[in-house]
């Protein structure tokens, strides 16, 4: 199995790069990494470097670098605004966003929000989206965005080439209805457990967004979010 290891921006410049603590931890403790053993080191921003373990100590795991290279960033940018769910199911969308090639991901509060997150949770959140990003081999690390009203957000959807907001009220149109073809940055918001209000939808389509349904079912929304993104990366990506 071939390990990856976030570093921080700079290090993979080093001949020999010092994983952080944690890090070096986790590869000592749990994975038992040993010396000469090979690992993949990426910093989120499209470059990468393949290297051989040279020290493993209790809170440093050296690694010598034998080269390196770099991959271009996504040729369309995917984001994602969701209404933040239950922590469980909040984890699970984040995870697969990462999977799924999501560029930004926005978590906003609305009017049925239930889940009311503090600091922590955000660090907890940004090292899900860390530990996704090495298990799937995402050379470019989305940005976990600050949580923010949604009404806050609703000015910015005009520099989205197309919005798509799931919506559950009349007048929203199918999916495989929408034309995703020539368009270069996209936005998908995904509403709570209880659906975004009457209002927030309204608001939402007056900014620019397109309402469209995912079928005859209701979905959960990490279902929703999960299944909306997978069609905008098969579209787009």
């Amino acid at each position: 199995m071939r390990i990856n290891s976030l570093v921080d921006a700079g290090e993979l410049a080093k001949e020999v790069v010092t994983l952080s603590s944690e890090e070096s931890h986790h590869l000592a403790r749990v994975l038992r990494i040993q010396s000469n053993q090979e690992i993949t080191l990426f910093d989120g921003q499209g470059n990468v470097a393949d290297g051989v373990v040279e020290s493993v100590g209790k809170t440093a795991v050296d690694v010598r670098v034998s080269k390196r290279w770099t991959v271009p960033p996504p040729a369309v940018q995917i984001d994602l605004i969701q209404a933040v769910p239950k922590p469980d199911r909040w984890e699970l969308v984040m995870q697969k966003a990462v999977e799924l090639g999501a560029s930004n991901i926005q978590p906003v509060l609305s009017a049925h929000t239930e889940f009311r997150p503090n600091e922590k949770k955000q660090e907890r959140w940004q090292k899900i989206v860390s530990n996704a990003a090495q298990q799937c081999e995402v050379r470019w690390l989305p940005n976990l965005h600050p949580l923010e009203k949604f009404d806050t957000i609703l000015p910015r959807l005009g520099s989205y080439d197309l919005v798509l907001i799931g919506s559950l009220y009349d007048g929203a149109k199918p999916l495989y209805e929408v034309s995703f073809a020539g368009h270069a940055k996209v936005a998908l918001l995904i509403g709570p457990e209880g659906d975004f209000s009457p209002e927030e939808v309204a608001a939402a389509v007056a900014a620019g967004a397109v309402p469209v349904t995912f079928g005859d079912r209701i979905l959960r929304t990490e279902t929703a979010a999960i299944f909306g993104l997978s069609i905008q990366a098969y579209e787009l990506l």
